[in-house]
């Protein structure tokens, strides 16, 4: 029973990645629908893929937490290969409350464009705890298959749990990115907490300061972690492409689509200029993958601690930018905004860069002999 049991843990976290992957995706379409005023109902598009992974890792929950106590016993070493469905049974469980009463808050508040809700705020805690138990949780099947220990019988090779990992790390960072603009909401706050808008018009700038700096700094902890946990050359990039691409398509893509061309929709964060238009910067945005790549290419995970500082420096500000959100404004306003930015997102590399090896160790097993190369 058990023997066959363990077979179920591979597919379970495969179940889970997607669903947490899926959650996030959703997230980012709800969010430029609900900025282009598109919501009139709780059952849209973007809904339907963020509850479908809601559901998706719910399931990998459940059956995560049925290994615990019927397949992995207190005296099984392997017991942390589980750590990852336990987070998300604590994410998911936020979710079952955060659905209905989502539901409930948009029926009888409307719909609004803020992230900061008491609704979305329940929402976005699960989906952060679910995309960080699924990465864990692939970072340590390929950590433990590495080191020999038997994972079952299914999707048991090194390139199906690398794609997990990779998956897995763009969720992350994906999820990281949301929990950045969830606390620099000012807009969300005020209307939340029934604030002025004056309180809204003069913490804006520090807001949007605040999170071009963090977003810096969760991207390039992400890219060194997919460098020291895959150790080959393009894994940094193939986990930029898939997260870059996301943003095109459901943040830059579908608002450049619903506005046909026309100016860009008023912004508070650095006030994009009449006739400027959001296909027209799309080209440039995906260039920002390039310097990653770069990146990818040149810096090894062996080389000196001064020159991963360095390389992590450099990389931080495209890590910023690559998630869609704040590098219209950049594109727009260039001139008046790299001047302020440039420095913070300079220094967010590089404290990533000091704190790459603290940050990759929270998802590594310290009970799992740890190999650079693959198997």
């Amino acid at each position: 029973m058990r023997l066959v049991s363990r077979d179920l843990l591979v597919p379970t976290y495969a179940i889970g990645i997607i669903g947490a992957f899926m959650q996030i995706a959703g997230g980012y379409w709800d969010v430029s629908w609900h900025v282009l005023r598109l919501v009139e109902t709780f059952f849209t598009p973007a809904h339907t893929v963020l509850y479908t992974g809601v559901v998706l890792v719910l399931v990998a929950a459940i059956l995560g937490l049925f290994m615990r106590f019927r397949v992995f016993t207190n005296q099984d070493q392997e017991r942390h290969l589980l750590t990852g469905l336990l987070v998300v049974a604590l994410g998911s469980g936020l979710q079952l409350i955060a659905a209905p009463f989502d539901f409930w808050w948009h029926s009888n508040f409307g719909f609004d464009p803020f992230l900061f809700t008491p609704a979305h705020t329940f929402l976005i805690a699960g989906i952060i705890l679910n995309g960080f138990g699924m990465a864990l949780g692939s970072v340590r099947l390929l950590q433990a298959y590495r080191a020999g220990i038997s994972l079952g019988r299914f999707f048991v090779t090194s390139k199906w749990l690398q794609l997990l990992v990779i998956v897995g790390l763009t969720t992350l960072w994906l999820d990281l990115n949301s929990l950045v603009y969830l606390v620099t909401d000012v807009d969300g706050i005020a209307y939340t907490l029934h604030l002025s808008n004056d309180f809204a018009n003069q913490t804006s700038p520090v807001a949007f300061v605040a999170s071009v700096t963090a977003l810096a700094g969760t991207g390039t902890l992400v890219f060194f972690t997919a460098k020291k946990i895959l150790a080959w050359r393009g894994a940094v990039t193939a986990v930029t492409l898939l997260s870059a691409g996301l943003s095109a398509t459901a943040n830059l893509g579908f608002r450049a689509f619903v506005l046909a061309g026309t100016a860009i929709e008023p912004s508070r964060y650095g006030g994009v200029g009449e006739g400027s238009t959001i296909s027209s910067f799309i080209p440039l945005y995906i260039s920002f993958v390039v310097p990653v790549f770069l990146f990818d290419l040149l810096v090894k995970d062996s080389q000196s601690g001064w020159r991963m500082i360095l390389a992590a420096a450099l990389v931080g500000p495209f890590a910023s930018f690559l998630d869609g959100w704040n590098s219209l404004p950049l594109w727009v306003r260039f001139s008046q905004l790299i001047p302020i930015l440039i420095v913070p997102t300079i220094v967010a590399g590089l404290i990533a860069g000091l704190s790459r090896v603290r940050f990759a160790n929270v998802l590594l097993s310290r009970k799992t002999i740890t190999t650079t190369q693959p198997r």
